[in-house]
């Protein structure tokens, strides 16, 4: 019997009972996790109901409120097997939707909390990620099918198929599709406290 989904599921089908449970077991309430974290109650009520598709980043911070990874709370969800630990196969990455269009991500680091992060994302037809997580470090990629749109620091540029770039993560920063097709990219994420500008 195959592990695999036939359809990517939520970020937020995949974690929202794992963050109910995480923060019951702590004894704190919406409200103080909501003010912990920087977002709204109504947000954090909705993720753990499966009713709201939040960013990746929004995430992010609640789980840091909470003192866990992302990483390893989405990694629950992926069924285990013998391989070693810095394998990945391609059957058993966690994909999650992410954010209103929505956007695909597919995980290809293998599971565990690292300071590198690879994966791809598909970007739909009109879609944008500007709800990005900035802090130290630096963010990287290559566009592998599609047009996107990058803006770092207030400049602008208009990528395609076999361009690449790289970033501060701590600079303003979001991302866009404008075109009428797919825009699939391998995007690379290292989080580190040395970093330059571009």
């Amino acid at each position: 019997m195959s592990n695999r989904r036939l359809e990517p599921p939520r970020l937020s089908d995949l974690i929202g009972a794992r963050i109910k449970q995480l923060r019951t077991s702590r004894g704190i309430s919406v409200n103080r996790l909501a003010a912990t974290a920087g977002v709204s109650s109504g947000i954090i009520s909705q993720i753990e109901r499966d009713k709201a598709n939040p960013s990746l980043n929004t995430i992010e911070k609640i789980c840091a409120a909470l003192g866990v990874t992302t990483d390893a709370i989405v990694r629950s969800a992926v069924i285990e097997d013998e391989d070693p630990p810095f394998v990945c196969r391609s059957g058993n990455r966690a994909r999650m939707l992410v954010g209103p269009a929505p956007i695909t991500k597919h995980m290809l680091s293998p599971p565990g909390h690292r300071n590198l992060k690879v994966m791809t994302i598909e970007f739909p037809p009109g879609s944008e990620n500007v709800d990005v997580t900035i802090g130290p470090g630096q963010k990287a990629g290559v566009v592998i099918e599609g047009e996107l749109r990058l803006m770092v620091a207030g400049k602008t540029a208009v990528l395609s198929a076999g361009d690449s770039f790289q970033f501060s993560s701590a600079v303003p920063h979001s991302v866009h599709n404008d075109g009428p097709d797919i825009c699939k990219v391998i995007w690379i994420i290292l989080e580190t406290a040395n970093e330059a500008p571009f």
